[in-house]
């Protein structure tokens, strides 16, 4: 909280009234909502689902589920992203 008040203590009054105007609206509640969820997605992508080694800028994303439950998963190389897809496939085929 220290860096927020300094942060307010050093804004003009203009600017305290149109951080008041976001505040009201709820634009800074969906501001810190949208940055929580970019830092979540960070960091679940950081680790390979299937041999759990570290993922590098060039990884391999999925995105699959239903329309109202997607997932993304980031995989750091092609032989775990298709061993992912096998496993899927054979869950799928057990299933039926």
């Amino acid at each position: 909280m220290n860096k927020l008040t300094r942060l307010i203590d050093n804004l003009s009054e203009k600017d305290l009234k149109l951080l008041k105007k976001d505040l009201e609206t709820g634009n800074i509640e969906k501001l810190i909502n949208r940055k929580l969820q970019e830092k979540r997605e960070e960091d679940f992508n950081k680790v390979c689902p299937v041999c759990q080694s570290s993922i590098k800028e060039e990884s391999l994303a999925l995105i699959f589920g239903p329309a109202g439950l997607r997932k993304k998963a980031s995989f750091c190389a092609l032989d775990c992203l298709e061993y992912f897809l096998n496993k899927v496939k054979q869950t799928k085929e057990k299933r039926l």
